[in-house]
């Protein structure tokens, strides 16, 4: 049946109720996906079942002798679903928002068709790349990468009974915003529980507003940093080292340009001086045919009325003068 994205959530939501129920009695499943779930209809109504606890994992002290692949280093679960947490040999605290995780990736493969990773790439990858690229990748969200189908998306469309556009519509905002928070790599960002993830549903498919939100840019910035720890500090040190080599040019340049206006104005200043006295003993004929003797006194004095007149606004040059 080609089911609509509201009746894909709604089943959704109904296969979240029944791996809260196995949370519920303390089982933890690590292996969630499609194959894993039964659907039946009854009463004309999709109803799935969660199946196959081969893997299971007791979460409570009484159901603690039922687990017996809780080995240190050993690969549990099917990769295109594994959380971050499962992809990482090391760490034995697998809680309930591991199955969280795995419900993401079911709740993208049915907005979109397709799983966050590419199956034959992390397959293809070898086992430590594998393990690598599913702790540490980010995935696009489902309308971006719907966006990336080309012809294919039309027959995606045509399985949700709609069109790529309005799909792509349907999708984009508070789906996406659903759907990768599922999915944190951080569990401590992702839903506490598969109920929470329902309820998230619920809330979206009665128009109420819904818990999730896009990234801040911050936020997108400091797993940017995460990623790339070694890269951002090198560029960190590059970026400080140019600001370290331009500060040292600009003050080398602004003492290059003190010089310079101090150079400009001692050659305007001496340029001035000389054209002053050479106008002030001006009247001082040396052959005595410019009438009148005249004392060096009476060239000073009128120098120095002249000067108090005509520099009153340029000082330095009327003290060199008057000096």
């Amino acid at each position: 049946a080609h089911l609509s994205t509201e009746q894909r959530l709604r089943l959704m939501i109904r296969v979240c109720d029944a791996v809260q129920h196995a949370h519920s009695k303390g089982v933890l499943h690590r292996d969630l996906k499609p194959s894993n779930v039964l659907v039946t209809e009854v009463d004309g109504e999709p109803l799935p079942k969660v199946i196959d606890f081969g893997i299971a994992k007791a979460t409570g002290e009484r159901l603690l002798e039922w687990s017996h692949f809780t080995e240190m280093g050993r690969l549990i679960g099917t990769p295109e679903y594994m959380s971050p947490e499962q992809a990482d040999t090391s760490r034995r605290d697998v809680d309930t928002r591991t199955d969280v995780y795995a419900l993401g990736v079911m709740l993208y493969e049915l907005l979109v068709g397709r799983t966050p990773h590419d199956p034959s790439a992390i397959r293809e990858a070898g086992l430590e790349e594998m393990l690598r690229q599913i702790r540490e990748r980010e995935p696009a969200t489902p309308s971006s990468r719907l966006s990336t189908f080309g012809d294919e998306a039309t027959a995606v469309a045509v399985e949700r009974s709609t069109d790529p556009e309005r799909l792509l519509r349907e999708v984009r905002g508070e789906l996406d915003w659903i759907t990768m928070r599922a999915l944190e790599r951080d569990r401590e960002r992702r839903y506490g529980s598969s109920r929470e993830l329902a309820e998230e549903l619920e809330r979206f498919l009665s128009h109420e507003p819904v818990l999730a939100r896009a990234p801040c840019a911050a936020y997108r910035a400091r797993k940017l940093v995460g990623r790339h720890r070694l890269g951002v500090g090198i560029a960190a040190a590059g970026l400080r080292f140019l600001m370290v080599f331009a500060a040292a040019l600009a003050r080398e340049a602004s003492v290059i340009a003190r010089e310079r206006d101090r150079a400009r104005v001692a050659a305007e200043t001496a340029e001035r001086v000389s054209a002053l006295m050479v106008d002030l003993f001006r009247s001082a004929d040396p052959y005595g045919t410019a009438g009148p003797e005249i004392t060096a006194r009476e060239v000073l004095r009128a120098g120095a009325e002249r000067m108090e007149q005509e520099l009153e606004d340029e000082p330095e040059i009327r003290a060199r003068l008057l000096a």
